[in-house]
């Protein structure tokens, strides 16, 4: 861990000077196809940009934050649709660096990600899609996260109909995690 500076991570808002990086990560048509639905619509990566820097969670429900191991970001993670009353929210998550998405790097930024929702939103759960075609977040999110559904054959993606998979993370199963970890270390 310590050869990538992962015990080096900081979590923080998006700011304008992520946008040459942000717009290069929209760019690669792995992260495109892994993120773009209803919510993210990268036609205009201005506005998706703008989308990411200016969501608030308490005024429109989302909230983008970049992770970076010494000062070099390396993921994307967007908040959407957080809902206060029953406090879950769904998560968009990338690793921009390709070399990264397949590394320990991915699990660290999971495990992010349960820090942001669990102890600085105060949610109850989280929960992401994932689209069957890609095999790397799918390999990722099934060891940090509970398959909850997937949807046969439900999108329409360049490589035909693909399966839909619905993810779900609790509060609780994520403290017990980290418990269950630091009782390793």
């Amino acid at each position: 861990m310590s050869k990538l500076g992962l015990n080096k991570i900081v979590v923080r808002r998006i700011e304008p000077a992520d946008r040459p990086t942000l717009r290069r990560w929209l760019r690669d048509p792995v992260v495109r196809e892994a993120i773009e639905d209803e919510t993210v619509d990268l036609s205009d990566i201005k506005q998706a940009l703008a989308l990411f820097e200016t969501s608030d969670p308490f005024r429109d429900g989302g909230l983008g934050l970049v992770v970076e191991v010494l000062g070099r970001p390396i993921a994307l993670i967007h908040f959407v649709w957080i809902n206060w009353v029953s406090r879950n929210a769904e998560v968009i998550v990338f690793v921009g660096p390709g070399e990264l998405r397949q590394s320990l790097a991915a699990a660290v930024v999971m495990e992010k990600i349960g820090h942001a929702a669990f102890r600085v939103l105060n949610l109850h759960k989280i929960y992401a899609f994932v689209y069957g075609t890609n095999q790397d977040a799918l390999s990722v999110f099934r060891k940090v996260m509970k398959e909850e559904a997937c949807l046969r054959a439900y999108v329409k993606s360049p490589h035909g109909y693909s399966d839909f998979h619905f993810f779900g993370l609790l509060a609780s199963e994520y403290f017990a995690a980290m418990k269950m970890l630091k009782g390793r270390a």
